[in-house]
């Protein structure tokens, strides 16, 4: 890295050389410190093994009129990073409840626990990350959509509108050439 600043600053004789100093001098330094902190960020969020089983539970409600959504169909997957392990599935009761349990081979102490909750147009989703193996409450609530932009109808009006900025763009890139 000095090699190339001292390169650099000969073929640039107009460049500060007090640049160059300091470069030479935070360089290493820098490169010392991402090779000490980087280890103990990584190890920071190693996970413990679980002991007990891991309940997970909790209600699914509409917002608008704030009841509880009856027969919503609730998926929980537990993720270590970013790669899915056990995943199970329930509906909610009549009171908007559901409960699910996780053997202890399923999950470890820093995993994450993710909730999606759907019925119809309506769809909810909610990420915890385990830090004991206390029972997790983690509640769903469904936001008021409109039916019409929901779903199929959604889809058509962006592709349409993706197609119209293409023509329009493709028409001004033909008119412009020469």
């Amino acid at each position: 890295m000095v090699r190339m600043v001292k390169t650099f600053m000969h073929k640039h004789p107009r460049r500060d050389r007090g640049f160059a100093s300091v470069m030479a001098i935070l360089s290493p330094v820098c490169l010392l410190l991402i090779v000490a902190i980087v280890p103990i960020h990584v190890g920071s969020r190693a996970s413990v093994a679980a002991v007990g089983p891991l309940a997970v539970y909790g209600w699914v409600n509409y917002t608008a009129a704030g009841g509880p959504v009856d027969g919503a169909n609730v998926v929980v997957t537990i993720y270590n990073g970013l790669i899915p392990g056990a995943t199970q599935t329930v509906a909610t009761d009549s009171s908007g409840v559901y409960f699910l349990t996780f053997a202890p081979s399923d999950y470890n102490v820093g995993n994450t626990v993710n909730v999606n909750a759907s019925k119809g147009v309506y769809y909810s989703n909610v990420s915890v990350v385990i830090l004991d193996e206390f029972p997790l409450d983690i509640n769903l609530n469904f936001s008021t959509q409109i039916p019409e932009l929901g779903g199929t109808a959604m889809i058509l009006l962006t592709v349409s509108a993706v197609g119209m900025m293409v023509v329009v763009y493709a028409r001004k890139r033909r008119s412009e050439a020469p």
